[in-house]
């Protein structure tokens, strides 16, 4: 149970130090400043041992409005709040600016706690109950707990303790020890003899002693050396343990509050796309380009707020936005946040990181404000969906998807099965294309092939290259990727440099039929020593389309001048080999000779076999290249 960490919250002067003390034993107040004062400044921390034995981290947070920020940093990482009314005052601004500002960041478990009961008056008492009851009806403090207590007296306590047990009891942290370690600085001071400490909430994950950690925003790395959980050296901290770790390599220039260790990787932005929730409190709305306090984590940023598809968003309703930010921040999705104005400084909204890396978008998008609502809607299946069609990129791997909506691989792999089997994703071994996009692709792949085949109907397919030419738009590897499934599949086929659909056959009329033979004849007889393709053709004619569908078939084409009949050449070709294998080497001279053929027909017949790996040129000769 020391995963669960609690924190109190409430009015300067309710007793929140006191009631911690009658709980811990501990006087949180411990700077001098702060005894001078009588109020808290700094973050307090301690434990609480429970009847069963077990322990649980609590935070004291200040209550004096000029130290919200405090409290908002202390807030960060807390699993339930204990709300300190003082029950001869009752709800003052602060409460009720310490409750907004919880259930913005997603507190959903609040005791509330009345103190001071033993100078209170019992009609009043009721009337502050009713109060409370009243002003936070429809919140998540509803239907919260409500313990009387007196902390110099001892009334409560006890039953205070017991209500907070069955809540720790209730929670259960194994979702957040999956994830990859994260701690959100609060505090960072050095030891004399041993190095630099830092204290936060692990948010999550598990950190064991010697793990490598990043710092960021600054990309630091450091080792943890020692681990201390309330006061205690431990081997290991689980997601929602108090901790103080020892870090390694790290001077206190180094590091600072709301900065962030983790043992995953994380990327810095000055931009964030989020769901925005105003207080119905507010005075006014969130306007285009308000300029707010940011508080997120454990850190403070100024920052411009940018409403995405309307004007502005009004006090009590909730809306998409851009924050730009004056620095950089490192957060996930799904972390809460605080706005408070930049002047005067009060709380008027918070709410959910959507997208912790997004590009700058228009205001009024709608495939922007599209995007935002699936990634709101928290389906894995949905998010990957709308990732995956976005932009040019056909194919992903699983390490781009994870990094493109920042999930682990593990909580990716049987989402992508899934939606495989569901038809929505398309699998190419370690790739990944959405169905609608392949099936996309295909098409118009098979509109371009059945389009020239209906223009060139005697011609046995396109060529490869000028067909790979009407798809500049298209990653090749993707292109490949839908290729190869369509021949496999029987829906195209490719025939050496040419590609067509499957069930396409060049029909001849007679006339076409005599023009081929003549052509197939006329080469074939000129053996090796055959005109050139435009003594051959003139382009254009019916003669060239033949010519054109028979090359690569009947006819073998050496280069853009020449061409054998494939019979002739694979004759030659063989001759060749032969010859090697029995002298070892060939001339030019030897290989003309042996061909009974001119230079201007063997010097291009010999770079060709060098060209497709059969022979390869020594010095004046050629060897067969596997000897070589």
């Amino acid at each position: 149970m020391q995963n669960f960490v609690i924190g109190t919250a409430g009015h300067i002067d309710h007793g929140k130090s006191t009631l911690i003390k009658a709980l811990t034993g501990e006087d949180l107040d411990s700077t001098r400043e702060e005894k001078e004062r009588g109020l808290t400044i700094n973050l307090g921390f301690t434990y609480l041992t429970l009847d069963n034995g077990e322990e649980i981290g609590i935070v004291d947070v200040p209550g004096h409005e000029k130290f919200v920020k405090n409290m908002l940093a202390g807030a960060a990482g807390i699993d339930a709040a204990l709300l300190v009314i003082d029950a001869n005052e009752g709800i003052m601004p602060q409460t009720q600016e310490h409750a907004a500002i919880l259930t913005l960041l997603g507190i959903e478990k609040f005791i509330i706690v009345l103190t001071k009961t033993a100078q209170a008056d019992e009609t009043l008492l009721e009337i502050v109950k009713e109060d409370i009851r009243d002003q936070f009806s429809g919140t998540p403090l509803d239907n919260a707990v409500m313990v009387e207590t007196d902390a110099v007296e001892g009334i409560g306590i006890d039953d205070l303790k017991s209500v907070i047990q069955t809540m720790a009891e209730d929670s259960d942290f194994s979702q957040k020890e999956s994830v990859p370690a994260r701690l959100n600085v609060d505090r960072a001071f050095s030891v004399k003899g041993i190095g630099t400490v830092v204290t936060g909430t692990l948010a999550e994950g598990v950190l064991e002693v010697g793990d490598t950690l990043t710092l960021y925003p600054e990309e630091i790395e450091t080792t943890v050396r020692n681990i201390q959980i309330h006061g205690n050296d431990e081997p290991a901290a689980h997601a929602g343990n108090r901790t103080a770790l020892n870090l390694t390599k790290l001077s206190l220039d180094d590091i600072h509050r709301g900065d962030v260790l983790t043992a995953g990787h994380l990327e810095a932005s000055y931009m964030l796309d989020v769901k925005l929730e105003v207080i119905a409190e507010a005075e006014e709305p969130v306007k285009m380009w308000d300029r707010m306090h940011v508080n997120i984590g454990t850190k403070e940023v100024i920052g411009r707020v940018v409403p995405l598809g309307v004007e502005e968003i009004y006090p009590g309703d909730e809306g998409f936005a851009q924050l730009r930010l004056e620095e950089k921040v490192t957060v996930k999705k799904e972390d809460r946040f605080i706005l408070r104005r930049f002047s005067p400084v009060i709380t008027v909204a918070g709410g959910t990181v959507l997208d912790e890396s997004p590009e700058k978008h228009k205001r009024f998008n709608e495939d922007v404000i599209e995007s935002l609502a699936i990634k709101e809607s928290g389906d894995l299946s949905a998010i990957i969906q709308d990732f995956i069609t976005d932009g040019q990129q056909g194919q992903f791997t699983v390490k781009e998807i994870s990094d493109g909506i920042h999930t682990s691989a593990a909580e990716l792999e049987d989402v992508l099965q899934e939606m495989i089997v569901d038809g929505q994703l398309i699998a190419f071994r370690q790739h990944y294309m959405a169905a609608e996009s392949f099936n996309s692709l295909k098409e118009d792949m098979k509109n371009i092939l059945a389009e020239y085949h209906d223009q060139y109907k005697i011609r046995a397919g396109m060529p490869l290259e000028e067909f790979r030419s009407r798809f500049k738009q298209v990653q090749p590897r993707d292109v490949d990727a839908v290729l190869k499934r369509l021949t496999e599949d029987e829906e195209i086929k490719v025939e050496g440099q040419y590609i067509a659909l499957a069930d396409f056959e060049v029909k001849y009329t007679p006339e076409q039929k005599k023009i081929h033979s003549r052509l197939e004849n006329e080469i074939k007889a000129a053996g090796m020593q055959p005109p050139f393709i435009d003594q051959i053709i003139e382009k254009g004619t019916l003669e060239a389309e033949i010519f054109y569908q028979m090359t690569g078939k009947e006819l073998y084409q050496l280069n853009q001048s020449l061409v054998f009949h494939r019979d002739v050449f694979e004759e030659a070709k063989q001759k060749i080999i032969d010859y090697i294998e029995e002298n070892d080497t060939i001339s030019l001279g030897e290989a003309r000779d042996l061909l009974d053929t001119s230079r201007k027909y063997i010097m291009p017949f010999l770079e060709h076999l060098d060209d497709i790996g059969i022979t390869a040129r020594q010095d004046d000769v050629r060897i067969l290249k596997n000897r070589k």
